[in-house]
């Protein structure tokens, strides 16, 4: 799977991801540089008010891998730490 069909599929779940407590999806890393990749890089902003646990986000992930077909490493984005967040920001490829 390339970046533009990641986003497409991604952008065809994102009622189902909005639900779920996910506010905007971004995908970073190999795939949003056009590289081929084993996994997909996701950054998440999330519903603060959904109070997701470490098993709602670990079901999410699943969720993710089964949407986009291969394995997905989600990260909040608040919980990134630097320099990775001012790389993932920098090229970051937004879902919705």
């Amino acid at each position: 799977m390339n970046r533009d069909k990641i986003i497409a599929v991604l952008r065809d779940h994102e009622g189902e991801l909005r639900s779920a407590g996910i506010l905007s999806l971004s995908l970073f890393g190999s795939m949003a540089r056009g590289e081929r990749g084993n996994d997909v890089d996701l950054m998440a902003e999330f519903d603060t008010s959904k109070r997701l646990t470490l098993t709602d986000m670990a079901g999410l992930e699943i969720r993710l891998a089964e949407i986009a077909g291969m394995p997905v490493d989600l990260a909040p984005a608040k919980m990134l730490k630097e320099p990775v967040r001012t790389k993932a920001a920098r090229e970051a490829v937004l879902a919705f």
